[in-house]
């Protein structure tokens, strides 16, 4: 008898288990679709956010550090800037001590400044640093490292952004200055500069010995321009700087401009760009100088030598004829110089420095 209610018990437990099984299944797996939901929107909510990433590279004799802020949000976002300051990048050596913050002397416009990220965009910056500290020195060989933030300001609309999302650090190395190809000045050697350069140059050369504007123009920096000086010492106050557009009706332009001032008078130098062109650019067949010097003085005279200091870790390139007239023992010298200034991965011109004897 006792068997015989055990088997019934159990086949009644098989068939509770059997009819609530269909019932069962659906909770369960409703209970797991819950718990995946869960998981994923934490997994979601996780990967919503702002990323900041950086890399670096040494070229022509500076640090260039390239950087982004990534949106990994589903949708598009907007940030505001409150100036035209939109990132700080600091740089530390291996004390920790600042040699350089980009902010450092420079005025940023105060106005409110948006800009937009799609979905999976990014919005990026470059700085260049020239390796120098705050006081103008070259830095000395070791590590360092750079903390870039980016600046937007609280939108009320939206959620502050963790700090961390903004911020990311950079950390490298600086050889001596020889292996990166710059003397004791920090300025790029002769050898270094005349393997980046030499091929370019001699293109502009050909352009402005065929008075080829066209061609010309598409050599010059399209932010700077190139500013003409017709002796030697860069002045900022009297030289005329020609955008792109400019030197591509440079030699048809008939207007008179004053370039300056004549050496030894005083009076002003009023040329139309074509006469200019004869009296204080081509006024030697500089394409086929007796000497070229890549970022070296070749030609002397008694006016200070400021294009170092004028233009930006620049590559000059000088065109030299030591003389032509025997009777003159060389003070009848002229040179043409070429200056080029990095734009992003390319060199454009942004001067063009006539040279001789002055009195």
């Amino acid at each position: 008898m006792q068997k015989k209610n055990l088997r019934n018990l159990f086949i009644f437990g098989g068939l509770l288990v059997a009819f609530s099984l269909p019932f069962l299944i659906p909770a369960a797996t409703r209970l797991s679709d819950r718990s995946t939901a869960v998981e994923k929107g934490k997994l979601s909510s996780e990967a919503e956010r702002f990323e900041t990433r950086g890399d670096y590279k040494i070229k022509g004799g500076k640090v260039v550090f390239d950087f982004e802020l990534i949106n990994h949000y589903p949708e598009a976002k907007e940030l505001q800037f409150g100036s035209g300051q939109q990132f700080e990048i600091v740089i530390r050596d291996e004390k920790d001590e600042e040699v350089y913050r980009y902010s450092e002397g420079k005025a940023f416009t105060l106005a409110l400044v948006f800009r937009n990220i799609d979905p999976g965009a990014s919005l990026a910056w470059q700085d260049r640093w020239d390796m120098r500290d705050q006081e103008g020195k070259m830095v000395s060989p070791g590590r360092y490292r750079a903390e870039i933030e980016i600046m937007p300001i609280p939108n009320e609309d939206d959620e502050r952004i963790e700090a961390s999302q903004l911020r990311t650090s950079i950390e490298f190395t600086l050889a001596e200055a020889e292996e990166l190809g710059l003397n004791e000045d920090g300025i790029i050697t002769s050898a270094a500069a005349k393997g980046i350069i030499a091929e370019l140059a001699d293109d502009v050369m050909h352009a402005i010995s065929n008075r080829d504007g066209e061609n010309l123009a598409a050599y010059v920096h399209p932010k700077k321009g190139v500013r003409f000086t017709p002796y030697t010492y860069v002045n900022l106050e009297e030289d005329l700087v020609f955008t792109p557009p400019a030197v591509r009706s440079f030699f048809t332009d008939q207007h008179v401009y004053c370039w300056g001032s004549y050496d030894g008078t005083g009076d002003p130098i009023n040329l139309t760009p074509s006469e200019y062109y004869s009296r204080f650019i081509y006024s030697e067949d500089f394409l086929n100088a007796e000497e070229i010097g890549y970022n070296e003085v070749l030609s002397s005279g008694n006016m200070l030598e400021n294009q170092f200091e004028v233009y930006e870790s620049p590559i000059v390139v000088e065109y030299y004829f030591p003389g032509f007239n025997p009777d003159y023992m060389g003070m009848d010298w002229r040179s043409l110089r070429l200056v080029f200034e990095e734009d992003g991965d390319d060199w454009k011109l942004t001067g063009v420095i006539h040279n001789q004897w002055t009195i």
